[in-house]
């Protein structure tokens, strides 16, 4: 209901000609690094295009190979017996469905836990689903939509260098 709340406040405000509330813009961002820290959960670190913000997103080892095999542009390997991955599958369930994946947002922390949309086109119309901030990226990416996150989470986001911390154990690019 809060997602519903909140995209209705940026689509009245953008209608009216006026801005978007403060906080609820959505800034473009890159996949900046993909890394093992040393307490070995995965990070994806996402940068803002325009400015040198970062928003640090802990992810399972399991979406962070995939999202830095295709950073790295390394498809996953096909061999008859090897079924897609999630995201390759979820992928090939769009296209097959004549949709598109035309933007994904990173839109709300609560408790903790990051939250992101997926917007689809299909037949005419776009639909918003909610999904995993580390499925978003790694769909995103496979389809060349562009990322971005509301800016507010900047602002509640740890700040990190994209430069190997200086700890004594740094964390392991993938």
């Amino acid at each position: 209901m809060h997602t519903l709340l909140t995209l209705l406040l940026i689509l009245a405000a953008q209608a009216c000609g006026g801005p978007v509330p403060t906080g609820l813009e959505e800034v473009p961002v890159d996949v900046s690094r993909v890394a093992i820290d040393p307490q070995l959960s995965a990070v994806v670190i996402l940068k803002e295009k325009s400015g040198q913000r970062r928003l640090p997103i802990w992810i399972g080892t399991a979406e962070a190979h995939s999202i830095a095999s295709t950073v790295e542009r390394h498809d996953s390997p096909r061999h008859d017996s090897q079924r897609p991955n999630a995201h390759d599958l979820m992928k090939r369930v769009v296209g097959g469905l004549e949709g598109e994946v035309i933007r994904v947002v990173v839109t709300e922390l609560k408790g903790g836990t990051y939250y992101a949309s997926l917007f689809l086109r299909t037949h005419g119309n776009v639909v918003e689903i909610d999904s995993r901030p580390s499925d978003a990226i790694a769909l995103a990416l496979r389809t060349n939509a562009p990322i971005f996150v509301r800016a507010l989470l900047f602002e509640s986001a740890a700040q990190v260098d994209d430069q190997e911390p200086d700890d004594e154990e740094p964390a392991q690019q993938i």
